[in-house]
């Protein structure tokens, strides 16, 4: 499954777990029902007579891989200090003002920028605009231009 598509998975779990007051294993368990049925309708997309190969394919490309669950575990271990980088990061609001989606979407670019060094910071938080934009942003661009300043902030002081 490509990033993007992990990181929307990601934050829908983070998400569920802060609104749903659910556990990890529960949130986890949501989305593995919904990528299921995304795979489910591949395969009806698909024409009946399918290759052993295009099976294998679709199989792959619907299954949460070690980065999911690497973001969400890593979010959740390490929540008390992003929720401080956070926090530290926000001008003229506080970190108890943020809407849940927005808390999940920053926890997870912070998280990646602090302990996924290996995606370049830039890549970090184009990918959570977008994500901001998927999940959060009305349509006005407030949130995702809040977000940018908050992550932009966020990336230099880490530097």
């Amino acid at each position: 499954m490509i990033r993007h598509v992990l990181r929307q998975f990601a934050v829908q779990t983070l998400y569920q777990m802060e609104v749903g007051q659910m556990t990890k294993e529960e949130a986890i368990e949501n989305i593995e029902w919904m990528v299921e049925g995304l795979k489910e309708e591949a395969m009806e997309v698909m024409a009946e007579e399918v290759t052993p190969y295009q099976i294998l394919e679709v199989e792959r490309q619907f299954t949460l891989d070690e980065f999911y669950f690497e973001l969400v575990n890593g979010v959740l271990t390490h929540k008390e200090e992003l929720d401080q980088i956070i926090d530290q990061n926000l001008k003229g609001w506080s970190f108890s003002r943020l809407n849940k989606v927005d808390k999940a979407i920053l926890r997870l670019a912070t998280y990646e920028m602090k302990f996924c060094q290996e995606t370049p910071t830039k890549i970090v938080i184009d990918e959570a605009l977008e994500l901001t934009k998927e999940f959060s942003d009305t349509g006005d661009g407030k949130a995702r231009s809040f977000n940018n300043k908050v992550l932009d902030q966020i990336s230099k002081n880490m530097a």
